[in-house]
């Protein structure tokens, strides 16, 4: 899904139906305002500080906050396909309506061996570790479910996704493959809304 003309700063995985479409785009649109640029205008990142005062400042009741979590997955030597699995699996305990894990995983698996394009699209965005050795790139996501009892409402569980690894330069990371094996960690961190058709970014 893009949203013409307007920079889209959150991937999105959406199993809603036609209806619930347009008050989804205004989701993404709201939790894109809070993706910063660092003084070089170039690295982003999302402000979940700002993000969750937000949410909690808001007054209205067609979206509100259900739950936060947010983990990290250990350094060690680990494929890409491991760790999409790992992250899939922190991503079915956060949300409360059940998804196809696989096709969690797929998704996961998909934007980090195509960095390149996820770079290119704005929901990605690499950074340079505290350590020399290591770079990270941090990928924004929004999963939007249906709310099985009302038809008129849905979850969207807003998520970063952090993945280190011992990879010096940005381009060496665009050779990943679901094979390729590195010393990965994972920070991901996932609030769970939920959201009531005709809600519209107060931003």
């Amino acid at each position: 899904m893009s949203i013409a003309n307007e920079p889209q700063h959150f991937d999105t995985f959406s199993k809603l139906p036609p209806a619930l479409v347009t008050t989804s785009i205004q989701v993404t649109k709201f939790s894109g305002s809070y993706v910063k640029f660092g003084s070089d205008q170039e690295i982003a990142s999302f402000d979940w500080i700002s993000f969750k005062a937000a949410i909690d400042a808001y007054k209205a009741d067609d979206l509100s906050f259900d739950k936060f979590k947010n983990t990290t997955i250990a350094r060690s030597e680990s494929t890409v396909n491991v760790m999409a699995d790992k992250i899939a699996q922190f991503l079915l305990e956060a949300l409360s309506v059940i998804i196809d894990k696989k096709e969690l995983a797929a998704t996961i698996e998909a934007t980090f061996t195509n960095l390149k394009s996820a770079s290119s699209n704005g929901w990605a965005d690499f950074n340079k570790s505290s350590t020399y050795e290591n770079s990270s790139w941090e990928y924004r996501v929004l999963f939007s479910v249906p709310n099985p009892d009302l038809a008129d409402w849905f979850y969207t569980l807003v998520t970063t996704i952090k993945l280190e690894a011992d990879i010096q330069d940005e381009s060496s990371w665009w050779g990943l493959v679901s094979s390729s094996s590195h010393n990965f960690s994972a920070e991901i961190s996932a609030m769970e809304l939920i959201v009531q058709k005709g809600f519209k970014n107060p931003n």
